[in-house]
């Protein structure tokens, strides 16, 4: 099962424990889309999980730099509406 959370706070504490959570089972893969302020959570927290931002809002808020150096990919909205629409399950934080 694939399962998608978009987190739109920075640092949700619930959302990153729970995908944390769901990730240790072997039959589902948990992906994160951080939207909105969630592109300036610390990646530290992030802990490994499969990871991506919403271009638009990093741009917005300055932080393409930080973002680039975390190595993180950046989607436009066709790419976060794939994510979407590939996954079982989306969750939104």
């Amino acid at each position: 099962m694939k399962i998608l959370h978009i987190i739109r706070e920075k640092g949700h504490e619930l959302a990153i424990s729970t995908a944390l959570a769901q990730s240790t089972e072997a039959s589902q893969k948990v992906t994160l889309l951080l939207i909105h302020d969630a592109v300036l959570t610390r990646a530290e927290t992030l802990k490994g999980l499969e990871t991506f931002a919403l271009k638009d809002d990093v741009e917005a808020r300055g932080v393409g730099d930080v973002v680039r150096l975390r190595r993180m990919p950046l989607l436009d909205y066709k790419g976060m509406l794939g994510l979407v629409f590939e996954s079982d399950r989306v969750i939104t934080w």
